[in-house]
């Protein structure tokens, strides 16, 4: 992930969940305020860029245009993405996964 290295595991996986709202709400709203709020301005904003990254990675499959249902084009993206991070945490692949379903159902 190149310039990532500052970021850590922990911290990615907590922020996602901040930055998308996975687990504590119905549907994805990215937050950046609560990261800059959990971690501070200047790590927020680094998680933040980190986690645009990703999910940028994550929305280039094509999925969405090949796969026959949602279930199927949802697990062929986070298959695609974590292909290319395997070092992602699960709660990155996770979040990115619920969000890509809601913007493509």
């Amino acid at each position: 992930m190149g310039h990532t290295h500052a970021v850590g595991e922990d911290d990615l996986a907590r922020a996602v969940v901040l930055w998308t709202g996975r687990g504590t709400r119905s549907w994805p709203d990215r937050d950046e305020a609560a990261l800059v709020q959990e971690f501070g301005e200047a790590r927020g904003l680094d998680l933040l860029v980190t986690l645009r990254s990703l999910e940028a990675d994550f929305y280039s499959s094509e999925a969405h245009l090949t796969e026959p249902d949602l279930n199927a084009m949802t697990e062929r993206a986070a298959e695609e993405f974590r292909s290319r991070h395997p070092e992602a945490p699960s709660a990155v692949v996770d979040a990115l996964a619920w969000c890509y379903s809601f913007d493509y159902k």
